[in-house]
């Protein structure tokens, strides 16, 4: 368990189901780049084009051979998680079934209203960003397998 605080405030609008993604409450930019920062620093983790979200999406793959995640772990191939363009600031990340209820339960995110992902709402300021950078950390556990 996560043990998430609440999200302050009213839920973001969001669109889709394609593309998804949040349309207010945009996540400055450089907080934006502190998650992302965070994001491919993982160990093991390689960037390289989605293939599942927008072109411009920035995603997060884990090599063959690296963990022993189950198939739901992944969104596409080894993809686990994308952040979307600076225009939205949300991203799409995979959990496992008790943290993603954790997780929309406390406000941070919804889930994907076709693909089994999580959408998590990009964080406004340096609290958020904390939060958002756990959730990620959970999906890559759950890549590797260890989770």
């Amino acid at each position: 368990m996560l043990s998430l605080p609440p999200r302050p405030g009213a839920a973001p609008r969001v669109f889709g189901p394609a593309p998804h993604g949040q349309a207010s409450q945009i996540s400055p930019i450089m907080v934006q780049e502190e998650l992302w920062e965070r994001m491919r620093a993982l160990p093991f983790v390689y960037m390289a084009p989605t293939l599942v979200s927008v072109s411009h999406a920035r995603s997060l793959f884990l090599p063959e051979g690296i963990g022993t995640g189950p198939a739901e772990a992944f969104q596409g191939g080894r993809e686990f998680a994308h952040i979307h363009p600076h225009h939205d600031g949300s991203l799409h990340v995979t959990l496992p079934k008790d943290i993603e209820a954790e997780v929309i339960d406390a406000g941070w995110g919804v889930h994907h209203p076709v693909q089994d992902v999580t959408l998590i709402y990009g964080p406004r300021n340096s609290a958020e960003l904390e939060i958002a950078w756990r959730i990620v950390q959970e999906s890559y556990w759950y890549a590797l397998g260890a989770k």
